[in-house]
């Protein structure tokens, strides 16, 4: 019997069946140890409990639930051994065979056969498997549509197939278990087939599409039989019970994959309730490692009329905003996941939501995500003082290839919710923004303030798949947050809109200074409209258009741009309100710029009586400004340390140190 002169600590095995008091009589599951703990704690036991994970897997169904009655509480290994908790099944039992004529690996699944399991994601070996497409490359084109508007919001639940693209529809194995799949404005829309109708070619989806498709919509379809051909790729054969593999190497053989489907959609959840005292506190997850959850999601919320239904749509209006997290977190305290690794997951990986307070994600690898890495969300303006999300961090971590299965996830994501710390992080290779920031459109009241992204490596973003996107992304009124020494770099998107600093409709109170931002398809920095923010001492560099954009004018100062370089290979510092009207309206007040055009011939604006500095100083922008070769080290290299000899640093320029972005350990 447990006692609480000697309980302090449980341990757990895959293989276990003992009381768990003693690493020789381990218990057999994390969630038996947690409702062990839960009668502890029931028992007037509130001492600090540890629960020791022994070496091996530990397969969830399920997600683990931490209630307040199991606060106060460590979950970590036991030794040196690692620990997986995932939320899969291993497969086994592969073999090799053929399907559609290619050699593979197969193995036969009875629960799919049954129709008592289904999964749409796969991990082999640590990776994602690729589902088949259709065309192999390069896209089909949708003839008529339901709803042709131009309205962005103006739904459609079908499309009418291309009459030689409808004649290969017909002949496909299986085309009810086909994915439409197709990208447009800033999203990406993903829906299960309904229906084909073989006399008109309408093609009947699942979900409603979130915004409006037109006719020559590109397309393709995911997961078809006959495009299994490529290394890496998978195809699950329902009917028949069947799931079929190509290696992706030689070293790859039946006997030695490592294969794992989703079972669960989460792997832990973290719920309070909403009276003081009534939370989860205390909690702390280190070393561990999760992996695999479902990936599949429709969303849901407002129809094309702006009313709430239960209708489910294709996607999110923007960042996949709705959508749960494979661990979730709300109502809580001082909850730490420290060091430990998230990967494979189906939609996000980390949600804070409602409620929470000093939650921080340190040391942590976020790897492999369907969707974003972190999503951060609090109750709105306006809700209960209990559901307000503050006070959280996320510090050295590493959030890579996500956005895998819908490219509008973001690395972090951040809405109504105030000073949270973005520190030090690596952020890279996504579909979508970096990090984004806000979520009250325009100049509305919001919670969303003195929020700090500092430090942080933030590249390769975009890949030409989406359009209209930041490195960092601020949306909305955000009196007190700053956005300072991160280094910015590689954004490429779909049709416009790559931006390495983004403050979008509404943005106000912002500082964003110490910033290097090099190497965008459109600008290094863009403002759609907003009020009273500070860009000073960055360094804006080789952007695709113009360094600089303001989309907007309004009657207000909106941006105090003071102390930037700005360093051209061949385009003009700053590009002139889509709208046309004169950039001297007192929208920016500038001073002390320095600024450059590598190949030169320096052009200031596009704006036909704004080409030289001399006529914007005579315009009244750009005080003590200068155009002058600021003397980087190598920016060939991407090295913009500035020499000595730097006419930078007469200007008032403060020199940072970009190569100090990312993790500190």
């Amino acid at each position: 019997m447990l006692s609480y002169r000697d309980c302090n600590t449980l341990y757990i095995s895959p293989n276990g069946g003992g009381n768990g008091k003693t690493k020789d009589a381990p218990l057999s599951s994390i969630q038996g140890a947690l409702e062990l703990l839960e009668q502890m704690r029931g028992g007037g036991m509130l001492q600090p409990i540890t629960l020791k994970l022994m070496a091996g897997s530990y397969s969830l169904s399920q997600p683990l639930f931490f209630r307040p009655t199991m606060s106060n509480v460590t979950v970590e290994p036991y030794g040196d051994g690692p620990v997986l908790i995932s939320g899969g099944k291993k497969i086994t039992g592969f073999s090799k065979t053929t399907f559609q004529g290619i050699p593979c690996f197969g193995a036969y699944i009875k629960e799919v056969q049954d129709g008592t399991w289904q999964f749409t994601d796969l991990y082999v070996d640590g990776l994602r498997a690729d589902k088949t497409r259709l065309p192999s490359v390069g896209y089909f084109h949708m003839k008529e549509t339901e709803n042709p508007s131009t309205v962005l919001f103006a739904s459609s639940k079908w499309f009418q197939a291309e009459e030689a693209d409808l004649a290969q529809f017909q002949s496909l194995y299986a085309f009810a278990d086909t994915i439409v799949s197709f990208n447009h404005y800033w999203i990406d829309e993903h829906t299960p087939v309904d229906a084909l109708d073989t006399e008109t070619g309408r093609v009947t989806m699942t979900y409603h599409t979130r915004f409006n498709i037109r006719p020559g919509q590109e397309y393709i379809l995911e997961n078809v039989a006959e495009q299994f051909h490529n290394e890496n790729e998978w195809y699950l054969d329902r009917a028949n019970g069947m799931l079929y593999y190509i290696p992706r190497d030689a070293a790859q053989t039946p006997e030695s994959i490592d294969v794992w489907a989703p079972v669960s959609e989460k792997l832990v959840v973290l719920s309070g309730g909403t009276a003081d005292g009534d939370h989860v506190t205390g909690v702390r997850f280190r070393n561990l490692t999760f992996a695999c959850t479902r990936g599949d999601y429709g969303s849901s919320g407002n129809s094309a009329a702006g009313v709430i239904s239960d209708e489910r749509f294709a996607s999110d209006p923007q960042a996949v905003a709705g959508a749960h997290g494979a661990i979730e977190i709300s109502y809580a305290r001082n909850v730490t996941f420290e060091n430990c690794t998230l990967r494979n997951f189906g939609v996000h990986g980390f949600n804070i939501k409602e409620g929470c307070r000093s939650v921080k994600i340190e040391g942590c690898t976020v790897y492999d995500g369907g969707a974003g890495g972190i999503r951060i969300c609090g109750g709105a303006y306006g809700s209960p003082t209990e559901t307000h999300t503050y006070g959280c961090t996320v510090s050295d971590c590493r959030i890579t290839h996500v956005g895998r299965r819908y490219f509008a996830g973001c690395g972090i994501l951040i809405m109504h919710a105030s000073e949270i710390d973005i520190l030090h992080n690596d952020i890279g290779d996504l579909y979508y923004t970096g990090i984004s920031v806000g979520w009250t459109w325009g100049y509305a009241k919001t919670l969303c303030r003195d929020n700090r992204i500092i430090g942080n490596h933030i590249y390769d973003l975009g890949k030409g798949f989406l359009s209209d996107m930041g490195g960092v992304y601020l949306l909305g009124s955000q009196p007190g947050t700053i956005v300072a020494n991160n280094r910015i770099h590689d954004i490429k998107c779909k049709e416009y809109g790559g931006w390495a600093l983004y403050t979008d409709e509404g943005s106000a109170g912002i500082t964003l200074e110490n910033n290097l931002c090099y190497r965008t398809s459109s600008n290094s920095y863009h403002q759609h409209y907003g009020t009273s923010n500070v860009v000073r001492n960055n360094i804006f560099a080789d952007s695709g258009e113009a360094l600089l954009r303001l989309t907007r004018d309004e009657a207000h100062l909106s941006i105090m741009f003071t102390n930037n370089i700005l360093y051209s290979r061949g385009t003009p510092m700053l590009a002139k309100y889509n709208s046309g009207t004169p950039l001297w309206d007192g929208a920016i007040v500038s001073a002390n710029n320095l600024a450059w055009n590598a190949d030169g011939t320096f052009v200031y604006s596009d704006q036909e009586d704004l080409k030289t500095m001399e006529d914007a100083q005579a315009a009244g922008m750009e005080l003590h400004s200068l155009v002058a070769d600021p003397c980087f080290v190598n920016p060939a290299e991407d090295d913009y340390t500035l020499s000595p000899e730097s006419p930078a640093f007469a200007m008032g320029f403060t020199a940072f140190d970009s190569s100090a972005c990312g993790p500190r350990h």
